[in-house]
C-alpha cells in the first residue's frame, strides 16, 4: 500500500530529474535568440527612442511570449516521455503539476537570459544598473500573470500528451503521429488561449503602465 501512495510523488521527482542542462540551455539559447530578434525589429523603425525603452519593449513583448515559447520546447522535451505512458485521467495530476512547475522555472531561465541579451546588445555602460533597471519594470501584476500562465500552459501541454497517449496503439511509427498530432494540437490550443487573454485582459496596460 506504501508503494502505491508514493507513486505520485516518485513521478513527479522523475520529471523534476529530468530538469538537465540540455533543457536549460535550449531555453535560455531560445530566450537570447529571440530577444536579439526583437530588438533587431524595433531598433530600426523606433530610432528616436532611447535605447532603454527598445530594451523595455523587447522584453516585455517576450515576458508576453515566454509562456508560449518555454511551454512549447518542453512538450517536445517531455511528449515522448508521457506518450508512452497509458494511463486513466484520475492519475495524471502528479504529470500536470510537474509541467505546470518545469514550464514555470523554464520562463525563469528564459527572461532571464531575454534581460542580459537586451541590456548588453544595447548597453553603455552599466550593465547591473541596466539589468536592475528591467527586471524593477516587470510589474507585479504582468510577472505573476505570466507565471501563472506558465504554469497552465505547461499542464495543458502535458495533459494534451497523456490524452494522445490513451487514443494510440503501441509501435514506433504511432508514436511518432502522436507527436506530431500532440505538438500540433499543443501549438493550435496555446495560440488560442493567448489571443483570448489578449483580448480579455491588455498585456501591454497590466501593471498600469
Amino acid at each position: 500500500m506504501a508503494a502505491v501512495s508514493d507513486e505520485p510523488i516518485q513521478r513527479l521527482i522523475r520529471r523534476f530529474e529530468r530538469l538537465d542542462a540540455r533543457l536549460v540551455v535550449t531555453v535560455t539559447g531560445t530566450g537570447v535568440v529571440v530577444c536579439l530578434g526583437f530588438i533587431e525589429l524595433l531598433r530600426s523603425p523606433l530610432q528616436q527612442l532611447s535605447r532603454l525603452t527598445i530594451e523595455l519593449l523587447a522584453v516585455r513583448a517576450l515576458l508576453f511570449l515566454a509562456p508560449l515559447l518555454v511551454s512549447l520546447l518542453l512538450l517536445l522535451r517531455d511528449g515522448p516521455l508521457l506518450l508512452g505512458d497509458r494511463r486513466p485521467p484520475s492519475s495524471w495530476g502528479p504529470d500536470l503539476l510537474a509541467s505546470g512547475l518545469l514550464s514555470v522555472v523554464l520562463l525563469l531561465y528564459f527572461m532571464a537570459a531575454a534581460i542580459v541579451t537586451a541590456t548588453l546588445l544595447l548597453n553603455q555602460g552599466d550593465v547591473v544598473g541596466e539589468v536592475g533597471f528591467l527586471i524593477g519594470q516587470l510589474e507585479p501584476a504582468r510577472f505573476a500573470a505570466t507565471l501563472a500562465r506558465a504554469g497552465v500552459y505547461g499542464a495543458i501541454c502535458a495533459a494534451i500528451c497523456l490524452h494522445q497517449a490513451r487514443r494510440g496503439a503501441p509501435g514506433a511509427m504511432d508514436m511518432a503521429s502522436r507527436m506530431a498530432r500532440a505538438f500540433l494540437l499543443g501549438i493550435a490550443i496555446l495560440f488560442c488561449l493567448d489571443l483570448l487573454w489578449t483580448i480579455a485582459i491588455d498585456p501591454l496596460q497590466m501593471g498600469g503602465s
